[in-house]
């Protein structure tokens, strides 16, 4: 008999007729090849027990699991819950036999949404950000002496603690979003005393800042062939390896880009 099939007529009739026999539910399941919690589970109850079931393993998706599968289900090269199947396997995650079940985790996990364009931009948010591109578009900015920063979310289980660099030199401005924690007093007066020059900053401009392009680059590094990772520590080192790779014309791209994105903003 199949593991995943319930027990048919002939089945029951064996469990029955050995249990009568005295025999023990370990001594029933070895007779009838099949595993001690079926056995229990139709003697528990033989007239509610039904013929079509899943394994009870497949039942207990943790919210580990969930995740997991949502992250490889959302993989460009994933289509199916049997290469879901196949991908867990891989990566030596408990073995999920039911494709339903599968499935079923994929529909609760998975939402579907239409990414926005843009981020939204209310009229005066679209005037100053217009100001701003000209501006620096008019002043010839020195882009290379600016510092950018951002947060960027590392998830064991694939991408979604923080990680920031910058680096430090003379004459170096630096550059930061509008996010609540960076304008607080604290900071604003921390920034004060360290003698840091700030660039002004338009809100909701994730486009100006190129930090958020080699995120994206590094996250590919981290995660590449779908890689999970176990601990916080060797999520850490494979940071720090992937940015050690980083290519410095990578980054002198990102910078000479700039300019480009300044005059589509002021211009387009």
């Amino acid at each position: 008999m199949g593991r995943n099939i319930g027990l048919t007529g002939e089945g029951k009739g064996r469990i029955q007729g050995l249990r009568e026999s005295s025999n023990s539910v370990r001594a029933i399941a070895t007779k009838i090849g099949r595993s001690k919690n079926v056995v229990s589970r139709y003697l528990s109850a033989p007239n509610d027990y039904c013929q079509k079931y899943a394994n009870v393993n497949d039942l207990k998706l943790t919210e580990a699991v969930k995740t997991k599968i949502f992250n490889i289900a959302k993989l460009p090269n994933i289509h199916t819950a049997r290469q879901v199947q196949a991908a867990l396997r891989i990566r030596g995650a408990k073995p999920i036999q039911s494709l339903t079940t599968i499935r079923k985790a994929m529909s609760v996990t998975h939402a579907y949404r239409k990414i926005p364009a843009c981020p939204p931009l209310a009229l005066n948010r679209k005037l100053k950000r217009l100001a701003w591109a000209r501006h620096h578009q008019l002043e010839q900015t020195n882009w290379a002496a600016i510092v950018f920063t951002d947060e960027k979310k590392f998830n064991l289980d694939g991408p979604d603690g923080f990680h920031k660099t910058w680096m430090v030199g003379p004459n170096m401005v630096f550059q930061q979003d509008n996010a609540p924690v960076h304008t607080s007093r604290l900071v604003k007066n921390f920034m004060n005393d360290e003698n840091v020059e700030l660039l002004d900053w338009p809100a909701y401009s994730p486009d100006f800042n190129i930090i958020e392009n080699l995120w994206g680059i590094l996250a590919r590094k981290v995660y590449e062939g779908a890689r999970q990772y176990q601990t916080v520590l060797e999520l850490k080192n494979a940071i720090l390896q992937a940015w050690e790779t980083l290519d410095q014309p990578v980054m002198a791209n990102l910078y000479a880009s700039l300019p480009k994105r300044i005059f589509n903003c002021a211009y387009l």
